[in-house]
Formats: C-alpha cells, sequence, structure tokens
C-alpha cells in the first residue's frame, strides 16, 4: 500500500512540472522488490538441496545487501565444501570487515579449493587483520593456496608481507610464481626487481608475463634493458605483446 500511495504522490508533480516519472517507478519497485528477493534468498540459503544453498550464496553476493553478511557468514560452515566457497566469494563481493575473523578461520578448512577461497576474497576485503594467516598460508600443501594468499596479500599491500613473498617467486609451481610476481609489483616492492627481472627468463608464459608487469607497476628504469632482451628472445607472440605492453608502461612511468 505504501508503495501505492508513493506513487499517486508522483502525479501531481508529473502534470505541473511535466516530471517524468518512469524513472522513479522504476526505482521504487526495485525499492519494493529487493527486500523480498533478499527474503527469498536468505530462506533459499536454508534449503535441504546443496545446490539451491549453493546458487543462494551466489546471488546474494550479487545483490550487494549488508544484511547478507551475518547469513552468509554462517554458511561458511555448510557441510558442502561448494556452498561454503560460494559464500566465501559473495562475502567478497559485499566486502564487510564482519566477514574477516570468519574467512580467516576458513583458512584451515580441510577442502584446498575453500581455502584459496578464504585467501583470495581476504584480499578483497582487504582488512590488515589477514596479514599473518595469509603470510602462514603461503606455505600451504596446495599450490591454488599459496596462490590465492600472494594475491591476498597483494591486495592488502601491507609492507609487512614483501619480505615473505620474495623466497616463493622461486615456488615450483608456475601459478604461484605468477601470483607472487604480481603481489609484489602491486606492493611496488623494489627488492623484487632484480628477481623479477630473472623471471623474464621463466619456462613458463604465464610467469614470464606477470614478471614484466610486475615490473612496470614497480616503475624502476632498470629493467628497461632486461625487458627488451625478454621481447627480442620471446618467440610467442601474444608473450611477445604482452612483454611490450608492460615495457611502454615502465618507460611512460615516472623517473624514481
Amino acid at each position: 500500500m505504501s508503495l501505492v500511495l508513493a506513487l499517486i504522490a508522483l502525479l501531481p508533480r508529473a502534470a505541473v512540472t511535466g516530471f517524468d516519472t518512469a524513472a522513479p517507478v522504476a526505482q521504487f519497485y526495485q525499492a519494493a522488490q529487493k527486500p523480498d528477493e533478499l527474503a527469498k534468498l536468505l530462506e533459499k540459503l536454508k534449503s535441504q538441496t546443496v545446490e539451491q544453498r549453493r546458487e543462494a550464496a551466489e546471488l546474494i553476493g550479487d545483490l550487494g545487501d549488508a544484511r547478507g553478511v551475518e547469513p552468509l557468514i554462517l554458511a561458511l560452515k555448510d557441510q558442502d565444501a561448494d556452498t561454503r566457497a560460494a559464500a566465501a566469494n559473495a562475502l567478497g563481493s559485499l566486502a564487510d570487515k564482519r566477514a574477516v575473523d570468519p574467512l580467516i578461520a576458513l583458512l584451515k578448512d580441510e577442502v584446498a579449493f575453500v581455502r584459496a577461497a578464504a585467501a583470495r576474497v581476504l584480499g578483497q576485503v582487504g582488512d590488515a587483520r589477514a596479514v599473518d594467516s595469509l603470510i602462514a598460508a603461503l606455505r600451504d600443501a596446495s599450490s591454488s593456496v599459496r596462490g590465492s594468499a600472494a594475491m591476498g596479500l597483494g591486495g592488502i599491500k601491507d609492507q609487512r608481507a614483501e619480505s615473505e613473498l620474495l623466497p616463493r617467486l622461486k615456488d615450483e609451481a608456475p601459478d604461484v610464481r605468477a601470483a607472487v610476481a604480481t603481489a609484489l609489483g602491486s606492493l611496488k616492492t623494489k627488492q623484487a626487481v632484480e628477481p623479477l627481472m630473472n623471471l623474464l627468463r621463466d619456462e613458463s608464459r604465464t610467469v614470464k608475463t606477470a614478471a614484466a608487469l610486475a615490473l612496470s607497476d614497480i616503475g624502476d628504469k632498470r629493467a628497461v634493458n632486461a625487458l627488451k632482451e625478454a621481447i627480442a628472445g620471446e618467440k610467442d607472440e601474444e608473450t611477445q605483446s604482452h612483454l611490450k605492453e608492460a615495457l611502454q608502461r615502465l618507460m611512460a612511468a615516472p623517473d624514481q
């Protein structure tokens, strides 16, 4: 009833001023529907069906409504691993600080992809309380968790992570080396310049690209010649294109 009255109230204004009621009408309907949609999803989050709980978690994150935070935090303890990961990802979309401690606890989940989701999302939330736990996750047995932990640290941008990330440029897993390179670029770590230049000779094209872009993010012109050499020696056209892009960005960076 309140929605109807609000819409009726717009009519005299439209008649007198020529005011276009289309946009406000749409806004009123959206405002009215959003709580109903959230309520339905919160109920669905309690479903006995795993698929429904997982889908509900994903959609709650898409809504962007902070009232979904606490139910999603509870869903981090769901018996289904996919639902736990979906809840973590949804909390990343909401980026609410209330989720930090529960996500830190999720770094100890028994399932690797759930731990990886928690690490990645902690970087999205960007709270420094997670730094120590993410540093510990750099030693996880799963390469996906180690890589996500590196990305999480890069997202938080806390200088304490630099000394822990640098040795990880030699991780056995290419995806981890690439993630660490990206994180160090985000942190603009000067000490990483020479190790990153060495990574331009890595066997993995993904690692080479990540190292090049990280060097351009750091902006240290010492890397210019190394990038030129890497471009000259690169046979893969796509990788060479990425290296050229990194060089252009570096050349355009202000002198330090």
